[in-house]
């Protein structure tokens, strides 16, 4: 599918805020959820259960590495905890590390809801907003181009560096600052 034009619709029941230590089991279901090609292995459940655990603890390590000033936020759909949200400053960017969203939540908007909010902090902060994705997550691919994020610097033929910049594609919702959450 090519289509870039996505109905993106504002999700009023959203909200986005700051996560804490109660929100672990959650984050570890989210991660476990995102992670198809572990759980479709044919192995022992506990030798895959012991996979998820490890590879989420090096993605926690991974991003406490390379952005320790990041916030980690809680995506909340109609009440319930629906996605997570970690964002960073990076090179006078607002950087997106990781967006995930709960599989009983994803085609909703949570995500184009969040993003709109974040290129609008962008925007009024006059500077770009940046992330990354993989090259075979065409459905993340799409939502992006729709939401006006053009191919960034860096990145390689498995993972694409995308940036969006103020002025580049209009932006109609609130955002992170309206709820008082801006980085």
């Amino acid at each position: 599918m090519t289509d870039t034009h996505l109905h993106i619709h504002p999700v009023a029941a959203l909200h986005i805020r700051d996560a804490d230590a109660a929100d672990e089991p959650f984050f570890a279901a989210l991660y476990r959820s995102t992670r198809p090609d572990l759980l479709g292995m044919l192995a022992d459940r506990r030798y895959i259960d012991g996979l998820v655990a490890t590879q989420r603890q090096a993605q926690i390590a991974h991003y406490r590495a390379r952005h320790p000033e990041a916030r980690y936020r809680v995506l909340v759909l109609d009440g319930e905890p629906a996605g997570r949200l970690v964002t960073a400053d990076a090179d006078g960017a607002l950087r997106v590390v990781d967006i995930a969203v709960m599989p009983s939540a994803r085609g909703r908007g949570v995500a184009s809801e969040t993003l709109r909010r974040l290129q609008g902090q962008a925007e009024r902060e006059g500077r770009a907003l940046t992330l990354a994705v993989r090259a075979d997550n065409h459905g993340a691919r799409r939502l992006y181009a729709a939401l006006g994020f053009t191919s960034g610097e860096g990145g390689d033929h498995a993972v694409l560096q995308l940036r969006w910049r103020p002025g580049a594609h209009p932006v109609q919702s609130g955002s992170l600052l309206d709820e008082g959450l801006a980085p």
